[in-house]
């Protein structure tokens, strides 16, 4: 017996809970490097082995990674059990617009053999269309085929340019989620978190797209919805022209407690519960009607705002606020919460309009920002005297609550 594998039989002697332990500790490197010792060792480090898929999308053309992790899989399935997180990021923005689509990646004649078989198996409506997609080497397509064997998934995100191309993934997600039972595919029971996030540019601003290059993936992301145990879950959701549910029955997500929407206008977002099109009046009534599908279970919300400058008038910008956000001082379990001024007390002085009427006494975290404060963004922060300084600091201090202040680095 050669001395590794005297030294693997020492180290499989130790009790599992033991050795589970120490895999959590290595490395990527150093876990591909012991499962090669011996065949009893992989079988107990490939779980770790697996367990986290994490791919960085590099601009340059190169091999996507998932033809070979699908080639694998596809020797060995037992392997896409132990599969818990796959993270993928990549954002393809060159300056502020969005780069074109992902290169599609070849796939040998035998393993769309393979793969067409396991399509056909599934018995998905869709099976031709995406067998269609997987002789042409598109990446959605590849991902959805991936989404499909992990029965054990407890965290998904795609990064901008893959959320940007997720139809299949959407169909898979919609297929397994709004229709259980009807075809083979898993009932992902274990995610919990999930993040299909919006585009933003290095600077941290959104960049331009053309009317075309907006990513129409309402349909890929309101089946997450019906996940049942999610629990934190962020995505964008494009505002339909007619908004449809994917199933029949109204989503339950009584475990979701972190929820952050991007795009989507309150019109809708009580059928959930700034795209890219603009509108001129915001409902405050209508938001806070809709946000109180979760009031028991909302803990930490952020709404941030962003408008033109209204014609003539260079204070004010072109946005017209009606109703108010109230009931969201009812919200019991509200801890953190980021909001506008103005829309906590308008836009010009009102003694009617109260801070405390809007903000939760419970609240342990409140961060109130000037974004639609266009007169200053000029302003510097010396202009806040320490006189100002103080006032807001008592504010504070009569309300039993510690306030920072800081200045927000703008990007104009």
């Amino acid at each position: 017996m050669s001395s590794e594998h005297k030294t693997a039989s020492r180290i499989l002697s130790f009790p599992i809970e033991v050795l589970h332990l120490v895999f959590e500790l290595l490395s990527l490197a150093e876990l591909r490097a012991l499962s090669l010792v011996s065949k009893e060792l992989r079988t107990q480090v490939e779980p770790f082995l697996y367990a986290n898929i994490q791919w960085l999308w590099q601009e340059a053309p190169s091999p996507s990674p998932i033809t070979q992790l699908l080639r694998t899989i596809s020797c060995r399935p037992h392997l896409a059990a132990y599969i818990t997180n796959v993270h993928l990021y990549g954002m393809r923005i060159r300056g502020r617009k969005m780069a074109g689509s992902l290169p599609t990646t070849p796939i040998s004649s035998s393993e769309l053999t393979e793969y067409t078989a396991f399509v056909q198996g599934i018995g998905v409506p869709y099976s031709d269309r995406w067998i269609r997609e997987l002789h042409q080497g598109t990446i959605d397509a590849l991902l959805a085929l991936l989404v499909a064997q992990l029965s054990n998934l407890r965290s998904l995100y795609l990064g901008p340019i893959f959320a940007k191309e997720s139809q299949f993934v959407g169909m898979v997600l919609n297929s397994a989620l709004c229709r259980p039972k009807t075809y083979r595919l898993p009932t992902f029971q274990y995610l919990r978190n999930v993040s299909f996030p919006r585009v933003v540019g290095n600077d941290g601003t959104k960049p331009k797209m053309t009317p075309r290059g907006r990513s129409k993936n309402t349909a890929n992301v309101l089946p997450l919805f019906y996940l049942p145990n999610v629990q934190s879950m962020s995505v964008t959701v494009e505002n339909p022209d007619v908004f449809t549910r994917p199933a029949a029955h109204f989503p339950e997500p009584s475990n979701l407690t972190s929820l952050d929407l991007t795009a989507v206008r309150e019109a809708y977002l009580g059928d959930l519960l700034s795209d890219d099109f603009v509108s001129p009046i915001v409902d405050f009534d209508g938001v806070a009607a809709a946000l109180c599908h979760v009031r028991s279970t909302l803990t930490d919300l952020t709404i941030t705002a962003d408008a033109p400058i209204g014609g003539n008038e260079q204070f004010y910008p072109a946005v017209k606020m009606e109703g108010s956000l109230h009931a969201l001082n009812n919200f019991d379990e509200l801890k953190r919460l980021r909001i506008p001024l103005a829309f906590l007390v308008g836009f010009v002085e009102d003694t009617t309009k109260r801070m405390q009427d809007v903000v939760p006494r419970n609240i342990e975290c409140l961060t109130i920002t000037d974004e639609l404060g266009l007169q200053n963004y000029e302003t510097n922060s010396g202009e806040w005297t320490p006189e100002l300084r103080h006032q807001v600091m008592e504010l504070g201090a009569q309300a039993g609550v510690s306030l920072d202040l800081a200045e927000r680095k703008r990007d104009w």
